[in-house]
């Protein structure tokens, strides 16, 4: 939806009446969208900021059970994510692909010992289509992972996940969501919460681009709002407790040169007492995660020294060659949204599963969770807002078999057709088959213009990000429809003009805005570089 059209949408929203008001425009509210609409339900979906901006987009980049569960005997959890990840792989294909990864051992009894819990693993995905594990000697990790710290090396575990774009599957669901109906709005902010005897009945929400608001008129509302799942309940009653026990996890980008990987590898012990994990993403390769409990949310979170610091040297342990902060090529930082109602603030020991709260008003809040779980996650909370709504529905829940855009076309020999038709890289053909499938020839055209030289971007894909992606800002561009801001900082700077410059004339943006646009682009590149400068070499 361009600009210009955006108080007509407006105009139309107050002037109707809806089932159900979406609040958050993750994951969960994005497909909670999708299953709604496809129930036949009347359905709207409101962002303050972007599709995936908080957390879904700043995610470890897997669909995975959860290895790190077994521990914790969480296995309805592992084996929910587990027929998740099967669903994905066959819906997506595209967006989704499966992902070997070494499990290293350096004790005599290691490897039977963990072999036990893959084949746990293994069994709690018995519908699933991927490899089992397989024990695998020291040749062979080292065929897999060749940064790996050889001395000690006593062999280790080859098993099976998956990895994905998670933006753009979040964008993706968006997408979806308006295609089967559903009204669909970024950049738009809840005002208050209109109520009738006491129970919520609409809402008050402001564009943030053009100051328009609507008053819009719902017969249930959901808070999906993740990190500021809180501050929305406050909305609704100032004087309720909070529920959240956010906690901080980061994650550390390098280039492959710097650590060589056919595979992705599991650091099984940690200090903290959790996993992490290197694994090789979009040509690059990613370090993490952390878990920092944190007091506050921020809408851009930073990493902090100290958790940078501890990445570095928990991958350096089990590296051959040590990691520094020159390495370092970006870093992106995420909070996870748990919920703890119980007040726990030892956020690494709380459940990951899925939470419902419905508060006296009627206003119904859902946290918790992991993207590895979205879907079973909306089909949750679609369930519980029928139900709270006395809603009629013309079917039920039919996501698990949804088809997303992009799959018709697909094939993992796409990218060949691709490098023939353009003359491009093989690494650049990779790219575009992996983010757009089937629907690539449609958002490149006949003879695409490159956005800057030097650099494997094309300017009719940002084209396409305004039009049927929701593109609104530079960031958005660079951040969450490229992946550029998560990749390359300094290519990311370059990029803030040429990109600037199609908005501009997509949108119809002022010199003013396009200016406080750019400067608030530079000023987040400036600050997440500044997170891992100190001390460079």
């Amino acid at each position: 939806m361009q600009k210009d059209d955006r108080k007509t949408a407006f105009s139309k929203l107050s002037q109707e009446s809806f089932d159900i008001l979406i609040i958050g425009g993750g994951a969960t509210g994005a497909g909670a969208a999708l299953d709604a609409a496809l129930r036949g339900l009347k359905v709207v979906l409101v962002e303050k900021s972007d599709f995936g901006s908080g957390t879904s987009s700043r995610s470890t980049k897997l669909i995975h059970g959860g290895v790190r569960y077994l521990a914790q005997f969480h296995f309805k959890l592992i084996h929910e994510a587990l027929t998740e990840r099967q669903r994905l792989l066959e819906n997506a294909p595209h967006l989704v692909k499966p992902l070997p990864f070494v499990l290293p051992t350096y004790r005599f009894y290691e490897k039977p010992y963990y072999s036990i819990g893959m084949t746990m693993y293994d069994a709690l995905a018995w519908r699933g289509k991927l490899p089992s594990h397989k024990r695998i000697s020291v040749k062979e990790v080292l065929k897999d992972f060749p940064a790996l710290k050889k001395e000690g090396l006593a062999g280790g575990i080859l098993y099976y996940d998956a990895q994905f774009n998670d933006s753009r599957l979040n964008v993706l669901l968006a997408r979806s969501a308006a295609k089967e109906g559903a009204a669909i709005l970024n950049k738009t902010e809840l005002v208050s919460f209109q109520k009738k005897n006491g129970k919520i009945v609409g809402a008050q929400i402001k564009d943030q681009l053009t100051g328009y608001t609507a008053e819009i008129k719902a017969k249930i509302i959901a808070n999906t709002t993740g990190p500021w799942v809180d501050q929305i309940r406050f909305k609704d009653d100032p004087r309720t407790y909070p529920v959240l026990s956010p906690s901080q996890g980061i994650h550390l980008v390098f280039k492959k040169e710097t650590i060589p990987c056919n595979t992705a590898l599991i650091i099984p012990k940690t200090k903290d007492g959790r996993v992490v994990f290197i694994i090789p993403w979009e040509d690059h390769v990613i370090l993490g995660t952390t878990d920092t409990p944190i007091e506050s949310v921020s809408e851009d979170p930073i990493p902090l020294e100290s958790e940078v610091d501890f990445l570095l040297q928990t991958g350096s342990d089990y590296l051959e060659k040590p990691l520094s902060r020159s390495d370092i090529i970006s870093t992106f930082a995420g909070i996870r949204p748990l919920i703890s109602p119980e007040g726990n603030q030892d956020t690494k020991s709380i459940s990951r599963e899925e939470v419902i709260l419905v508060s006296p008003s009627g206003l119904v809040t859902m946290g918790g969770g992991k993207w590895s779980t979205y879907r079973k996650m909306a089909e949750d909370l679609v369930d519980r807002l029928v139900l709270e709504g006395q809603l009629k529905t013309k079917s039920g829940c039919s996501t698990d078999r949804y088809s997303f855009p992009g799959k018709e076309g697909y094939s993992d020999n796409l990218h060949s057709e691709i490098q023939k038709k353009y003359k491009i890289s093989a690494e650049n053909a990779n790219r575009l088959q992996n983010s757009y499938g089937g629907e690539v020839f449609r958002v490149l055209g006949e003879k695409p213009k490159l956005l800057l030289k030097g650099a494997d971007y094309f300017q009719e894909e940002v084209e396409w990000f305004v039009s049927q992606e929701f593109a609104r800002s530079i960031t958005d561009v660079i951040a969450r429809r490229f992946r550029i801001l998560f990749l390359d900082l300094k290519l990311s700077a370059k990029l803030v003009g040429p990109v600037s410059q199609i908005l501009t004339k997509s949108l119809g943006w002022k010199e003013s805005f396009r200016k406080s646009q750019e400067d608030e682009t530079k000023s987040l590149i400036a600050s997440l570089s500044g997170t891992y400068a100190t001390n460079r070499k």
